[in-house]
Parts: structure tokens; C-alpha cells; sequence
């Protein structure tokens, strides 16, 4: 209900209620603009009550606690259960004391006219019609409640529907939904994943000199911390967020960390954090009986997420920046169970056979004699990234002898290889990796995958100018241009140091004088595809610019579901999802490019692959009598064909979706 990671379902009902914002619910270009309209020392922004009167209890409880000026602003949505007039009366009465701002529930009730959008929630495609449905027949209720009584509509006329507050010498927009639109979903946490979203934010944030960005209107919690400043949608304050929880959540702002905070960060001596609304949860419960029967639009959509919370945990929430704060050690969800290689291959087997999808049946096989060798030469790495298909980390020792890598070279001096590709783990730390380099850059052109901050070690750091000296194409990993999304995805203190050595690459002519070719790779942090490669090199290069960096291309790549991505993916419920968004995505153009075709991979123990994916699942190509091929073989037999059929599995969905992927990024290019 929470969350829209999953490809949309089915919609049956094509009408604008529940689905469109009005043209009024558009906020000014200038909303936003100027100096903070009220400043405090605490405030508290209190976004989707959703008429839980015990929840605003907790709310009286938190301010009563502080000191100094204490400002609390309901940040929409105050209404939703309430149903009867005397509720919503008392609710109102209540909330005077602070600041109410209108979410698209109050829009839609104060209105005199209805304009067909229901209850103004304008569900994505990911929300199902009943879902919506019964929404608009929850607002309904009030709405007839609320008409009974002109005094309680006129309550709701002219209400602000954003602020701007003062905290620290810092300045705090508040709004119900995103920066554009009362009712916007920009601000959800599926887009708030979307880099290129993240970008634009973070440009809107610049321009109206905001600090902070504190939203709701989602229902489903989200904080990541962007270039220019925090962004944090406290998802519901009168339901629970998170799973087998019975409390809302607020968000806080001050110059001092709450002892009770569940999530937050902390920029430039501002805490920004999440902090429990714990209201009482049997009184609720209650409450929302006597007015909800069981078969009621509001109990079929919202009682189970009462009883028993949402279906996320804390992690899903935090999107880089934000932590775990002192309360989570007590109250968040227990962790899932970790997901095991043979949990990855078992999902992956359910699938429709990839195999049975491609319609042109040479693609099946390689286009004719493979030009590139790829060569996994170690799996051990200096970092232990969360995406990591081969599961590199620096505990593995698995490592190609000296007599695979001259098997390697005596293949790449065919002549139809052009390229040797030189990837890992973390390449560099193979202790042959000098000597290979240079043998091979004398018989091929050679590339190196590398993680960046593996130069930074003054081990390594030679490498560069090795790497200049051969005209090596340096290939490198930056999946995100703002640091604590970097970092979510490589581990901490890792964005800093990637920057340096690209500076350094750059000193040395590479992304600027045509000849030393530098590539970064992006891929996503979250279970999505890749945007549009072009677009997003174009943010790349202007983000870098200002860091000192230039680079040759950009590589947008997808995430394939093997390996400790596959394993986090079932961890956290989105396999299915992440896969059936990757099938519903096959694009029959990508199939013709796909790297297997044209490559041929080796493995630290020599077999042979026809892409590194296969490499991690264990899938080599094999002989004629059933074994295993290895690069032996080739080397041996220089008439030996590397033209071969490939063995697929429905991991190769991830390298047909949308535009394609491969090593070199996008397939499709228009």
C-alpha cells in the first residue's frame, strides 16, 4: 500500500477521481522564495494525521517537553478517518493552536464546486483502482459530514498549503506533496530514488536557498540527504510506517538531536530526524472500529496497516544520509532473513524462459568470432559493494595464476580480439596485474574496470601513470554524483576519494585530451532502470564540472538480480517486483547488441563465459562431450572457433530491458 516500487497493476477504471491533480493545486514558482515567513528554535512537522485524535496527543505530549520556541506545523491531511462532523469540529478546534496547512483532502473539502478528482490523492498507476475506489468513498463521508455544516467548510478557506520556516539559521520549506503541486507524488520515495529527480531537487533546492524540504501526502516514509541540503517525507503521523509498529512518525528540526528519534541526519549543526508519535494504539483502534465497520471502504484499505503496520522496514526508508537514530535499537521491524545464492537461482528459475521471448533465433548464438576478451582476473576488492553481482569483498582470495593469464594473452593475440577488458574485484590489487596490463595493451586495446578508490591507495597509485603510459581506457564505477547516495550503494567515506583520483586521471589528460579515454558506469541504487543514458551523462558532466572532473562517456547500466543484489532484492520483497519490471520491460531490439555476442569472458580458475553474469552463476560455456570449456582449450588451438551458442538463463532479462545494458552501457540508442 506503501509503496511503489512494483510495476503498476491492472487499471480498470480510467476516471480522474482519486487519480489527477486540479489546476489548483499548482503552487506558485515563487512559494518558496525569500526569506523564512517565521523562525523557532524546535519545529515539528506533523504531515497526515489523518483524523487520529490520539496521535495529536502524542503531538501536544513532544512539545510540551521541549524548550525554548517550540512551533509545530500540520503539514496536510490533518482529516481522513474522522468521518463524522463532531470529530472533524474537535479536531479543528484543536489544531488551532498551531499551524494547519491544507493536503488534497481539506483542498477537496473546503471546495464549493466538486471538480471530479475524488479525494485529490492523484494515485500513481502503482495504486490499484479499488485502492482508489475506496479512497474516494472515504473522503465522501467527510465530505458530506463536513457540507451539513457551512461553519466547519469555511474553516478550511484559505489555508496555506506550504511555509517556510527558520530553524538554526537554516531555512525549512514545508509542503503536503512535492515542491510543484499540493497533491504531487515527486516527493514519493520511488522518485526521490530517480537520480535524475534527485538532481532536480537539488537544483529547486539552490534556487529558493532551502535547507530542508519537509513533505508528506505518501503515506510511506523517505529521507536522503542531496548536494544543497535534506529532503524527508515523514509518511503518516496518525498510522503506523513501519511493519509490526503501532506509532506515527514526525518530522523534527532543531539544533539539538532528540533522544527519541528514529531516523535523522544531521547538516551543519541542524538535526533533521524522524522523530515516534506514540499514541495510544488500543484507544485508536477503538476509535476507528466504532466508526469503520469491517466491510467499510476505510477498514478494508487501512486496518490491517493499523494492527499490524506497513509492509516496510526502517532501511526502505532511508535513501542515503539518514541513519538509524536511538529509538530504532527498540523499535524498528525485525530485519528480514538474509537470502541465500540458491534463494536467487530458485526465483529466477519461475520465470518465463528468456530463451522463449527472443524472436530473432540468431541471437541465440555469438555474431560470429567475439572481438573482446574480459578477463575477471581476481575477486578480491577493497570495497564490498551492495550491488555487486560476483560478490567481491575483501575477504576473497580467488585469483588467476600466472598460467591462465599467459593462456589469456595467447587468445587475445588472435587476430580478431581487438580489446582486452580487465575486470575483478578490484583488478589492481592482482599481484600480476602490472605485468598483464602492459603484456596485453602490446597486442590489443585494453580497458580496466576499476572502483576508483583502489588508486587512492598509495600501493595502487602508480597504476595511473601506468595506465597513461599504455593509453589503458580507464572504466569506472560512480553510481550516484551526490556522496551519500554514492556511499549507500560503496560504503562509507568512498564518494571523496573517487573524486580525487578522477581529478588526478583527469591531470594526466584522461576525459580531456581525446586520447585518454575515461568512462564512468552508473547503475541504480534502488529496483529501477536506468533513465535515459544521454540525459543523464548531461547531469553527470555538469555535477562533475563543478567538482573539477570532465569525463569521455557516461555507461548507464542495470542492476542484474544475481549475486548480493539478487540476495538484497528478496531480502527486502522487491525480487518480484525488480523482475517482473524487467520482463514487462523486454525490448527485442536490445537482444542484437547484447554483449554475450560479441565477448568472451574468462574466470579466475580459466573456464570460460559468456558474460561475467554467467561467470557468477556459474554457467560456462560448454565442450562438445559436456565439460567444461577453458581458455586452455583456445589457447592451444588457435583454429579453436570462439563462435559458440549461448547459455541463457532469465538473469538476461536485466540486460534487455528498456534500452538494454551492457558493459558499455545502453544497447538502443536513438
Amino acid at each position: 500500500m506503501s509503496s511503489c516500487s512494483v510495476p503498476g497493476q491492472v487499471r480498470r477504471v480510467f476516471k480522474d477521481a482519486g487519480r489527477v491533480c486540479p489546476v489548483d493545486y499548482r503552487l506558485a514558482s515563487d512559494a518558496f522564495a525569500g526569506d523564512p515567513e517565521v523562525a523557532c528554535d524546535v519545529l515539528y512537522v506533523v504531515g497526515g494525521l489523518y483524523g487520529n485524535p490520539f496521535a495529536l496527543d502524542a503531538v501536544d505530549r513532544l512539545v510540551a517537553a521541549e524548550q525554548g520556541d517550540v512551533r509545530v506545523v500540520l503539514n496536510g491531511d490533518m482529516h481522513w478517518f474522522d468521518k463524522t462532523a463532531e470529530n472533524f469540529a474537535a479536531l479543528e478546534r484543536r489544531a488551532s493552536r498551531y499551524l494547519p496547512l491544507v493536503g488534497n483532502v481539506e483542498a477537496e473539502l473546503r471546495r464549493q464546486v466538486d471538480v471530479g478528482v475524488g479525494c485529490g490523492c492523484a494515485y500513481p498507476d502503482c495504486t490499484g483502482d479499488d485502492a482508489v475506489s475506496r479512497s474516494n468513498r472515504i473522503h465522501r463521508k467527510l465530505s458530506e459530514a463536513v457540507n451539513a455544516h457551512p461553519e466547519l467548510k469555511e474553516l478550511l478557506a484559505g489555508r496555506p498549503a506550504t511555509c517556510t520556516v527558520g530553524v538554526a539559521g537554516r531555512k525549512v520549506a514545508v509542503t503536503h506533496g512535492d515542491e510543484q503541486l499540493i497533491g504531487g507524488w515527486a516527493c514519493s520515495r520511488e522518485s526521490l530514488q530517480d537520480v535524475l529527480r534527485q538532481d532536480e531537487l537539488d537544483r529547486w533546492m539552490a534556487a529558493n536557498d532551502v535547507d530542508v524540504l519537509a513533505c508528506t501526502h505518501t503515506c510511506a516514509p523517505a529521507a536522503l540527504s542531496l548536494a544543497r541540503g535534506l529532503v524527508v517525507n515523514n509518511g503518516a503521523a496518525g498510522l503506523p510506517n513501519f511493519f509490526g509498529q503501532h506509532f506515527g512518525l514526525a518530522v523534527r528540526v532543531a539544533a539539538a538531536p532528540h533522544p527519541d528519534a528514529l531516523f535523522g541526519a544531521e547538516r551543519d549543526g541542524l538535526f533533521v530526524e524522524a522523530v515516534p508519535l506514540r499514541y495510544d494504539h488500543d484507544a485508536y483502534l477503538a476509535w476507528f472500529d466504532e466508526l469503520w465497520p469491517a466491510a467499510s471502504p476505510a477498514a478494508v484499505s487501512y486496518r490491517g496497516r493499523i494492527v499490524d503496520g506497513a509492509d516496510d522496514r526502517l532501511d526502505d526508508a532511508l535513501l542515503g544520509g539518514f541513519s538509524r537514530g536511538p529509538s530504532a535499537r527498540t523499535d524498528a521491524p525485525p530485519l528480514r532473513a538474509h537470502a541465500t545464492k540458491g534463494d536467487v537461482e530458485l526465483a529466477l528459475a519461475g520465470l518465463v524462459y528468456f530463451e522463449d521471448v527472443v524472436d530473432d533465433a540468431s541471437c541465440l548464438h555469438t555474431a560470429g568470432e567475439p572481438s573482446t576478451i574480459q578477463v575477471n582476473v581476481t575477486a578480491r576488492c577493497n570495497l564490498a559493494c551492495a550491488h555487486c553481482h560476483v560478490e567481491s569483498g575483501p575477504h576473497r582470495i580467488e585469483a588467476m595464476d600466472r598460467a591462465v593469464l599467459e593462456a589469456v594473452l595467447a587468445v587475445a593475440a588472435r587476430p580478431g580480439i581487438d580489446t582486452v577488458d580487465v575486470t575483478g574485484g578490484a583488478p589492481e590489487m592482482h599481484p600480476d596485474f602490472a605485468w598483464f596490463v602492459e603484456r596485453a595493451a602490446s597486442m590489443a586495446h585494453v580497458m580496466v574496470r576499476t572502483n576508483l578508490v583502489i588508486l587512492r591507495d598509495p600501493v595502487y597509485r602508480p597504476l595511473m601513470d601506468l595506465y597513461a603510459r599504455l593509453g589503458v581506457e580507464v572504466v569506472a564505477s560512480l553510481p550516484n554524483v551526490h556522496d551519500a547516495q554514492a556511499e549507500q550503494q560503496r560504503g562509507g567515506g568512498t564518494f571523496d576519494p573517487s573524486i580525487e583520483v578522477l581529478r588526478e586521471l583527469n591531470g594526466r589528460g584522461y576525459g580531456r585530451d581525446g586520447r585518454h579515454v575515461l568512462d564512468l558506469v552508473f547503475n541504480p541504487q534502488w529496483p529501477v532502470l536506468p533513465p535515459d543514458q544521454a540525459e543523464l551523462e548531461a547531469v553527470y558532466r555538469r555535477r562533475l564540472a563543478a567538482l573539477g572532473v570532465s569525463l569521455d562517456h557516461l555507461f548507464a547500466v542495470a542492476n542484474n538480480p544475481i549475486g548480493r543484489y539478487g540476495a538484497h532484492l528478496i531480502d527486502a520483497g522487491a525480487f518480484d517486483g525488480y523482475l517482473n519490471l524487467l520482463m514487462d520491460s523486454f525490448n527485442q531490439q536490445a537482444c542484437d547488441g547484447m554483449m554475450c555476442r560479441r565477448q568472451l569472458s574468462v574466470g579466475w580458475d580459466g573456464r570460460v563465459y559468456d558474460c561475467d553474469f554467467n561467470q557468477a552463476l556459474g554457467l560456462p560455456v560448454r565442450r562438445e562431450d559436456g565439460g567444461d570449456r577453458t581458455v586452455f582449450d583456445y589457447a592451444a588451438d588457435p583454429v579453436l572457433p570462439l563462435a559458440r551458442p549461448i547459455r541463457f538463463r532469465n538473469h538476461c532479462y536485466a540486460c534487455t530491458a528498456g534500452s538494454g545494458s551492457s558493459c558499455g552501457g545502453t544497447i538502443v540508442q536513438e
